[in-house]
This record gives structure tokens, sequence and C-alpha cells, in this order.
């Protein structure tokens, strides 16, 4: 599973992608991170960041039959993508990485962007997709479910087991904290939490940018 981070992001008048591109390419000169430009124009941004650091662990020495410690450079690799007419930033990783991709963003442009996090309603996410004729409802994990007086209960429902998955998801909208669901034509799931993340399996390299399209046009 990749975790997804959707961020608001709004360029200033009067700067644009290719001031960008060219910012990177011309500011960052540091040897232990940097951004590499996969693909864009006008209006999307395709790029990768990495992140190099040394770190300290422990190796088993089959001849002195005990562990050595070592020093080894790690080097951490996050996607992210901007979308300037949906004014979203995509990032494919965990906070510290995005706010890392995000610090770098304003040091090259100058403060030419105004990003914030976006936060995902999951019930208004629930009923948009209940909607949508092309989403298959997988799964859905619920909170506070009462089976009798005083006694609540959380539980897990597999949708795709239900005669009416829609009308099961709809009534306990309340209580989801978590629903998964996939696009018809695709195998990858999108599980979508209350805390407003979410997360894609494992997609095929050319289905993911029609996938990042459709996720960003139904949580918009």
């Amino acid at each position: 599973m990749t975790n997804v981070i959707i961020f608001d992001i709004i360029q200033k008048d009067g700067y644009n992608l290719q001031k960008l591109v060219d910012a990177f390419e011309n500011h960052l000169q540091d040897t232990t991170q940097g951004i590499i430009i996969n693909e864009y124009n006008a209006n999307f941004l395709k790029a990768t960041y990495w992140h190099k650091k040394m770190q300290r662990g422990y190796r088993f020495n089959l001849e002195k039959k005990d562990f050595d410690e070592i020093e080894e450079e790690v080097v951490t690799v996050v996607d992210f993508g901007i979308q300037i007419q949906d004014k979203k930033l995509l990032v494919f990783g965990n906070k510290q990485m995005a706010q890392r991709i995000i610090t770098l963003i304003s040091i090259a442009s100058g403060n030419a962007y105004s990003i914030t996090e976006f936060v995902i309603n999951i019930e208004r996410l629930v009923r948009k997709i209940c909607k949508e004729t092309n989403v298959v409802l997988t799964k859905m994990r619920l909170a506070d479910i009462t089976i009798e007086k005083g006694v609540m209960v959380n539980c897990s429902v597999k949708l795709l087991a239900q005669d009416d998955p829609r009308e099961l998801a709809l009534k306990y909208i309340k209580n989801i904290m978590v629903i998964a669901f996939r696009l018809e034509g695709t195998e990858a799931n999108i599980t979508v939490y209350k805390s407003g993340k979410f997360s894609i399996s494992k997609v095929a390299e050319d289905e993911k940018d029609e996938l990042i399209e459709s996720i960003v046009r139904i949580v918009r």
C-alpha cells in the first residue's frame, strides 16, 4: 500500500511551473536531497524527491560470530505531482517527506505557492462515491455500532459480499472509520480513512496517472 497525502496548492499570478522547474535546477545544490523532474507542462508536474542520510546498523560477522556496527547510506525516494487546474499537490509518502517537499517548493519558488493540507470529509466522500456508477465498494470499518442497550462494537464489513453495499454504507455513514473501493477497470484498491488520509494498493505504472486523476476528481 502507498500512502497518498493531498494538499491544496495555489500558484501566485505571474509564476508558473516552468519557473518552478528552472528554480529546482538552479537552486538545489544540496548533496543530501534533490528533486528529479519526470514530466511537466503548463498544467501539471510529475517529479521525484530523494533524501539521503547515513544510518547506523548491525551486521552479523560469521568469522567473529558477533555483530559489527556499520554505517551505510540510505536513500528514500518519494513521488509527487502538482495539478494546477485542480489546485492539488499529491505526495506519495508520509507527512515527514511531504513537509520536506513543501519546504523545497517554498524555498525554490520564493514562496510563490500557498500550500495547505486538504482534509477529506469521509461522510461527503461516501455519499459521492455511492452515486458514481464506476465505483465498486469493497470494504468498510465501522465504530460504535449498538448491538443492544449499553453495548457497542467495532466491526469490519466486506461490502462485496452484500446484496446492496451502497445502501448499507449510507445506512451506517456516521459510523464509518474506513471505506475501501476501487474503480471499474482497475485492480487497485483505494482506502480512505476518517483521519483524512488515503492509500492505494500497488498499481501498474501505465494506470497510475488515470487513477490519480480519478481520485482527485472524486475527493475534490
